[in-house]
Order: C-alpha cells, then sequence, then structure tokens
C-alpha cells in the first residue's frame, strides 16, 4: 500500500471509490475508500484493484459503504444522466420511478431526490415532457394516426393520450397537427 491509498481511506476520501478497495485481515471485510467506519491499523490492510481480487482473497463487502453497490461509486450527475437516457429510450414502456431505480441500482427515493435536486422537475414530470415533446415531434413530420402515436410515446389509450396533450399543450392532437402543418 502506497501513501495516497493510506491516506486517502484514513481521510474517507471519496474521490478514489471504485478506483482500489481496501481489505482488513483482521475481520475479512473488504471497503471503499470513503467508508466511514473506523480506520483500521496500517499493517492490517491489503489494497485490491478490484472487488473480484478482495472476494477471491476471501474477503466480504462491508455491510456499511456496500462496496458491491455500483450506485455508490457513480455521481448523482451520472444516475441523472442514466435515467435521461433510460426514459428517452423506453418512451413506450410503462415506466415507474420504481423500474427506473432498480435499472439503476438505487432505492426510488433516492433517484425521486437526486433526479429533481439535477433537473428542476421530477422523474415522472421528465417522462411526461419528453413523450409530450415526442408526441409533438410525430405529430409535426409524419402521417401517423393518433392512435398509433399514442402508442408510440407509451400510452395505451388514445383518448387518454388526447387529454394529457391537451392539458399539456391547451390543444388537441390534431388541431396541433393542423395548425403546424
Amino acid at each position: 500500500m502506497n501513501e495516497i491509498e493510506w491516506l486517502a481511506l484514513s481521510k474517507n476520501d471519496r474521490r478514489f471509490d471504485g478506483q482500489f478497495f481496501y481489505g482488513v485481515s483482521t475481520t475479512l471485510i473488504f471497503c471503499r475508500p470513503s467508508c466511514p467506519s473506523k480506520v483500521p491499523l496500517r499493517q492490517h490492510v491489503s489494497i485490491f484493484l478490484s472487488q473480484r481480487a478482495a472476494i477471491d482473497a476471501g474477503y466480504r463487502p462491508c455491510k456499511r459503504c456496500r462496496p458491491e453497490d455500483l450506485s455508490f461509486v457513480q455521481s448523482r450527475s451520472q444516475i441523472v444522466n442514466q435515467a435521461i437516457g433510460i426514459i428517452e429510450t423506453h418512451l413506450a414502456e410503462n415506466l415507474t420511478l420504481k423500474k427506473l431505480a432498480e435499472q439503476l441500482f438505487v432505492s426510488p427515493t433516492y433517484l425521486q431526490k437526486v433526479f429533481t435536486k439535477e433537473m428542476k422537475l421530477s422523474p415522472a414530470r421528465f417522462l411526461l415532457k419528453a413523450r409530450m415533446d415526442q408526441a409533438k415531434h410525430l405529430l409535426r413530420t409524419t402521417d401517423l394516426l393518433v392512435c398509433d402515436i399514442a402508442q408510440t410515446v407509451g400510452y395505451v389509450n388514445s383518448a387518454h393520450f388526447s387529454t394529457v396533450f391537451h392539458r399539456q399543450t391547451g390543444e388537441s392532437p390534431t388541431h396541433y397537427r393542423t395548425k403546424v402543418q
């Protein structure tokens, strides 16, 4: 173990999370450098460059810092960007906060908090906006029927889609299409 690694784990430096893991030989537990647990004696510490290496050496993950959980390594903006990508590519699916959080390996509460703080709107509102933006694009650029557009953007019932579209834009999908063409 070098001085930089020792300083990182003794100062609980989050910047080193994912770069290495440390194991404590007296407990056979491995942690992230940012783990808030008591700093072990240096002679009991082993450095691992991957979780697999720590597990292969007989160590188990810490229950406090959960080094096996990828969401702890990702920054908030990475989680939000991944959530946006999932939303934009899965508009037609029944995408709930719980399903979205499961795909990102975070809790729904954490995702809601982080997403809302970063984007200034909730994941549900973002999904609604993305669906409406896609519907407007399809109404402007295609001859698809309104019911087909509704299904393309995630609405099984075209009447419900028309109601939501009207609530968001102030006009029906058909009126919007004739106005922009």
